[in-house]
């Protein structure tokens, strides 16, 4: 019970990797697939109610996050056609992502993902944009999630680049604490 948030989020990782290697869209895909985005829900949940929050803890989330995003997104890329204006939001968005972390690995000498109100908004979105694109169609789906997540993207960017200490927690760029 000591780690176990750190458990259910490691799961993340290993339902991740199982999704990119199990048959899309069977069962056992929807199964791990499912599993691994309720572990980003539990994880929190479970560390702040049995006090096992930390900062080891929150590295592993954005590591796991990180990781699940990929995944999702190598399943989407391989096996969904996409117009170009999506692959050059797609990829716009991840060179800002992939800025960030340069960014942030520079200043604070470690991974640097932030758990920002956008940023949980565009896990979800990602990890929702298959039900998405079954409803809304992949044009509408497309731009609600590529939108959501180039704001958290720059708001990322900015918080990293103004920030004199890394802080994973932080809400969001109008929501840190003035310290």
């Amino acid at each position: 019970m000591k780690n176990l948030a750190n458990i259910i989020t490691s799961s993340r990782i290993i339902f991740a990797i199982a999704i990119l290697y199990i048959k899309p869209y069977s069962t056992a895909f929807w199964i791990c697939y499912f599993l691994g985005g309720l572990s980003d829900f539990l994880d929190g949940f479970v560390a702040r109610t049995l006090n096992q929050q930390s900062a080891k803890g929150a590295k592993i989330d954005s590591i796991a996050d990180f990781v699940f995003a990929v995944s999702i997104s190598i399943i989407v890329l391989k096996y969904i056609f996409l117009p170009g204006w999506l692959w050059y939001s797609i990829s716009l968005i991840f060179v800002i992502r992939i800025i960030t972390y340069i960014v942030g690995f520079y200043k604070y000498r470690t991974f640097s993902s932030l758990h920002t109100y956008f940023n949980k908004t565009s896990g979800l979105l990602i990890l929702i944009f298959p039900l998405l694109y079954v409803i809304l169609k992949l044009d509408v789906a497309g731009a609600i999630v590529c939108f959501v997540s180039f704001v958290a993207s720059i708001e990322e960017l900015v918080i990293t680049v103004k920030s004199s200490r890394l802080d994973r927690d932080c809400k969001g760029l109008f929501l840190r604490e003035k310290r």
